[in-house]
């Protein structure tokens, strides 16, 4: 109803001839696939640790950042963001990967990380200082070791509060944790228990994610999942409003429709980037003409990326689509900017979409409305965390499951 009818929604094998490139103010990803430790629910690519691996992946990267200053010259990145796996396994290889980064690109903004309590000490804290990441997100999910063991974490909850305490005691702009709601056998209460250890403690950013099954994961396989797999809808709505006031109660401000932060502090995001160019295996990139995606097989891209780029996959996207997309991401944000969309595309966002905004309007999901900002409530941010769960993660799940077996695919219909 939304998109242009041209739209197909199809990734394609990706064709060296196709031009990329590059919009003022995208962001670097970085993706590192390394896990000492496989979580059955985690859905993201991972492979099992070692040093010789990670070494040829180093290599790997540096040859990557140097085929795209080949593309772009010294080009200028508006962040860097780490992800994974576990990015910190590999911190003294990625001290080098920063450097060449650097060397061939301007990088002005945030450095961000993504780490877990077994991974971080005081040498760790240390080193992610010198390197000059200033935010730093820490996967907790949960300080309830019965929850920790349902979801396969290998930590318990003592472990996890020292990680908060040691990674709080660093010198960064915004410390993030990560929690998980909706677990099997959960009640309302754990969910307040969890948060308020995060609150105790003084974290700067606390996110709040429902557990999701994708079938490809190791839990969905054993279950033999043919599709994915949400949490009980009102249970996850009780507990989605019980978050929302306890945390605004205790002073916190929500920034997303997951995500709550204190004291004005930067935000902690790995997705609202209006542009981003994604690094490494199965790192995805967009530059508002095409989404694309690097090949999740991590050797095909060690040995790919020593010819060319080691893209699997791409999706062409139309201007309609690129309005859309916007968006989508600022009502996640739960805060849509008049005026920056008329400063990004040259019309009015009531031009474009005024149909739709005065659906969100007549079904009562505005907080407030100004000449410049639409802001969500409770009701509205929830509806949206419902949105993206039907579509974006279903989406998700069709394009992941196949990337995950074959390392080019010809096709992927979404």
């Amino acid at each position: 109803m939304l998109t242009d009818p041209a739209d197909d929604f199809t990734f394609r094998r990706y064709n060296p001839q196709d031009q990329i490139t590059l919009r003022s103010g995208t962001g670097l990803y970085i993706h590192i696939p390394f896990c000492t430790h496989f979580c059955p629910y985690c859905p993201y690519l991972k492979i099992r640790y070692s040093k010789a691996t990670a070494l040829a992946y180093k290599e790997a990267l540096i040859r990557e950042i140097r085929l795209y200053h080949d593309l772009f010259g010294r080009a200028g990145f508006s962040s860097l963001y780490i992800g994974g796996g576990t990015p910190t396994l590999m911190l003294d290889e990625l001290g080098e990967v920063l450097e060449h980064l650097h060397r061939c690109f301007n990088i002005k903004g945030d450095l961000a990380i993504e780490t877990n309590p077994n991974d971080v000490d005081r040498g760790v804290v240390t080193k992610l200082g010198s390197l000059g990441f200033n935010l730093v997100s820490l996967g907790i999910q949960s300080f309830d070791d019965r929850y920790l063991r349902q979801i396969g974490r290998d930590y318990d909850a003592p472990v996890a509060v020292k990680a908060l305490e040691t990674v709080g005691a660093g010198d960064f702009d915004t410390v993030n944790v990560d929690l998980m709601f909706v677990i099997d056998h959960q009640t309302v209460d754990d969910v307040i228990n969890d948060l308020a250890v995060a609150v105790d403690h003084h974290m700067d950013q606390v996110t709040c994610y429902p557990l999701f099954t994708f079938p490809y994961s190791e839990v969905g396989r054993l279950k033999q999942l043919k599709r994915l797999r949400l949490p009980d809808r009102h249970l996850r709505k009780k507990m989605y409003y019980v978050m929302n006031d306890f945390m605004a109660e205790h002073g916190y401000t929500r920034t997303n429709v997951w995500s709550f932060s204190r004291d004005h502090r930067p935000a902690f995001s790995s997705v609202t980037r209006d542009y981003f160019l994604g690094l490494g295996a199965g790192a995805g990139s967009y530059n508002g003409n095409r989404f694309f995606f690097n090949t999740f097989s991590v050797p095909h891209y060690i040995r790919n990326v020593r010819r060319s780029l080691p893209i699997a996959v791409s999706m062409t996207v139309s201007r309609r689509l690129e309005k859309l997309f916007w968006l989508y991401w600022r009502l996640y944000e739960t805060s849509v900017p008049k005026t920056a969309y008329r400063d990004m595309f040259g019309e009015a966002l009531e031009q474009d979409f005024g149909n739709l905004l005065r659906v969100i309007r007549m079904l009562q999901f505005v907080e407030a409305e100004d000449d410049d900002t639409i802001r969500l409530n409770t009701r509205g941010a929830h509806r949206i965390h419902l949105l993206q769960n039907h579509y974006a993660l279903n989406y998700v799940d069709k394009l992941w499951r196949v990337l995950k077996v074959q390392p080019f695919p010809e096709k992927i219909a979404l």
